[in-house]
C-alpha cells in the first residue's frame, strides 16, 4: 500500500486549485504546519480529515486514495475519466483517439 502518495494528491490537488497550504487550512480548520506534514507524509489525515480535504479541493477522496487502495488501477481509470470530463468536448475525443490507437497496438 502507498499511504504516501496521498500526501502528493493533497498537493497537487490543492496546487491546481491555486490554493495555498494557508487557505487550505483555513477551510478546513487545521493549521499550516499540519497541511505541510500531510502534504509531506509526515503524518496522515483522519477520515474525517480527509473527507474535508476532499470537499475543499471539489475532489473525491478517490483523488486522494487512488494510489492506496487494492484496486488502484481501478481507482485511477476513475479518476482520469472524472479529469477527461471535466476538458472541452473537443480534448475529450483527442484523448479517446489517442487512448483507442494505444488500445490497438496493445491488442496485437
Amino acid at each position: 500500500m502507498k499511504i504516501d502518495s496521498v500526501g502528493k494528491y493533497i498537493r497537487e490537488y490543492r496546487k491546481k486549485k491555486e490554493l495555498s497550504q494557508e487557505a487550505l487550512a483555513e477551510m478546513i480548520e487545521v493549521s499550516v504546519p499540519y497541511i505541510s506534514q500531510l502534504e509531506t507524509s509526515q503524518k496522515y489525515p483522519s477520515l474525517d480529515t480527509l473527507i474535508n480535504i476532499a470537499n475543499a479541493l471539489d475532489i473525491t477522496p478517490n483523488h486522494l486514495l487512488c494510489e492506496t487502495i487494492a484496486k488502484e488501477y481501478e481507482m485511477k481509470r476513475s479518476v482520469m475519466l472524472d479529469e477527461i470530463s471535466e476538458l472541452p468536448e473537443r480534448e475529450q475525443e483527442r484523448i479517446f483517439t489517442i487512448v483507442r490507437a494505444m488500445i490497438d497496438e496493445a491488442k496485437r
